[in-house]
């Protein structure tokens, strides 16, 4: 008896052939196009989420309020205040009126209600400040400006660190593909060897030799998927995804524009590097704060105006009006202020010292990424060269053994040696990608 027909898979007409159209359309307009993730998208979104950007931003803010708080000391200061005062007894103030025969005059006259409320409309007006009050400004704007170095420095530091784990992720997907060939390779010359050992032309230690060989490359292997699948997890961490997330990149662009010169890249370094622009700032900072310690040393002058009103009925005006100049010098406090403006300027001093130092680093750091580069360079050259002859080495073994002329260890050789080669040759493709960045970083120009 014959299965009947299925009607599905059977069916005749224009509909049938209709349905993968229309399924493949449909496909096409539910599923989102997939897109390979550059080096650029990965710096965009890493900047995004980084908590170290977000803590620099609000140092910003910081550095911002404290500058507009110092601008804010050269303008009037107004204050409303209200008291209330009870005394154990009212005010009195002796009076000496002549004596009048049958007549008995009191000797005192009161000057103030026992209990009285007093309210108080105040502003005031620094004239002279010796300088504080331009030295806070200069001390506060200087470190808006170090504030935005120290941004810029957690900016650089962050694409290096994602650059790093970009190229992590490639390079583990490459050492996992070279653990595929390289048991592949094994795999094919395990036949070579089982097909001689049908026909008794090879060693038992042949065949299980090789199995062992096969078995480390599957070790290997396992390595080096979970190494992928780490890179990966680390990357998705810094650009703030779940850490199972997919992951695509995209190879880095190839660039051949060779090695600059050294000398104008320590030039360029001088003058971008945050770093340096930034002790800077800490030194012209505490210049200003030893200004501002020193104007302490000096008069200060304010204006002072006052609206008051007692509610005390022994007074004929309960509202008054009062306009103050004031002048206040504190002609010797131990020499405190003169002792602090001097430990200002010796920390200013040792910002500027350590300034020069921090050049003197950066340009080695310069010439070291400069040679890594270089090296890299000379590296990615020999390894593509000898790759190629690793590769004809190993088809040369091959070809031997099958022709009863070579040994199973040239193979096993020739096999290993051309694996090696691979992993030199990926190595030193991404650490050329990898030290080119880091040149940039270091001449701050990431």
């Amino acid at each position: 008896m014959k299965a009947p027909r299925s009607r599905l898979t059977h069916g005749t007409g224009p509909h049938r052939l209709m349905r993968p159209a229309l399924l493949a359309a449909f496909l096409a307009v539910t599923q989102p196009a997939w897109s390979v993730e550059t080096l650029d998208d990965a710096w965009r979104q890493a900047l995004s989420v980084d908590a170290r950007l977000r803590a620099a931003d609000a140092e910003a803010d910081a550095a911002r309020a404290t500058r507009e708080a110092a601008r804010g000391l050269a303008l009037p200061k107004a204050t409303a205040s209200s008291s209330y005062t009870v005394l154990n007894r009212e005010p009195a103030a002796l009076i000496g009126l002549p004596s009048i025969p049958g007549v008995t005059l009191p000797n005192q006259m009161p000057l103030s209600e026992r209990s009285y409320a007093t309210h108080a409309l105040q502003a005031t007006l620094p004239v002279y400040t010796g300088g504080r009050i331009s030295a806070a400004v200069n001390a506060a704007e200087a470190g808006v400006q170090a504030s935005g170095f120290e941004r810029t420095r957690s900016e650089q530091a962050i694409k290096l660190d994602v650059a790093e784990t970009y190229l992590n992720v490639l390079r583990a997907r490459s050492a996992l593909a070279a653990s595929e060939r390289h048991l592949a390779a094994l795999d094919a010359h395990a036949a070579d060897v089982a097909e001689l050992g049908k026909q008794g032309l090879v060693a038992r230690n042949d065949i299980l030799s090789v199995a062992v060989a096969q078995a480390d490359a599957r070790q290997r292997r396992t390595q080096a998927r979970n190494a992928t699948e780490l890179a990966a997890a680390a990357y998705n961490r810094l650009l703030g995804r779940p850490l199972d997330n997919p992951v695509d990149v995209a190879e880095p662009a190839a660039n051949s524009t060779g090695r600059p010169d050294i000398a104008a890249l320590e030039a360029r370094a001088r003058g971008l590097r945050p770093e340096i622009a930034l002790l800077g700032a800490h030194a012209e900072a505490t210049d200003q704060e030893a200004e501002m310690e020193r104007a302490g040393t000096r008069p200060q002058v304010g204006i002072k105006a006052a609206v008051l009103h007692e509610d005390n009925r022994y007074r004929v005006n309960q509202d008054v009006a009062q306009l103050m100049v004031g002048v206040q010098w504190d002609l010797f406090d131990g020499n405190v202020q003169r002792h602090r403006a001097d430990a200002a300027t010796a920390r200013a001093r040792a910002a500027r010292e350590r300034q020069d130092d921090a050049a003197s680093l950066i340009a080695l750091e310069v010439r070291k990424e400069w040679l890594a580069v270089g090296e890299a360079d000379e590296r990615l050259a020999t390894t593509r060269t000898a790759l190629a002859q690793a590769d004809e080495n190993l088809r040369v073994a091959r070809d031997r053994y099958r022709n009863g002329v070579g040994t199973h260890t040239e193979v096993l050789d020739a096999e290993a040696l051309r694996s090696l080669t691979d992993s030199n040759h990926f190595n030193a493709h991404y650490d050329l990608h990898l030290a080119r960045l880091r040149l940039k970083k270091a001449v701050g120009e990431l």
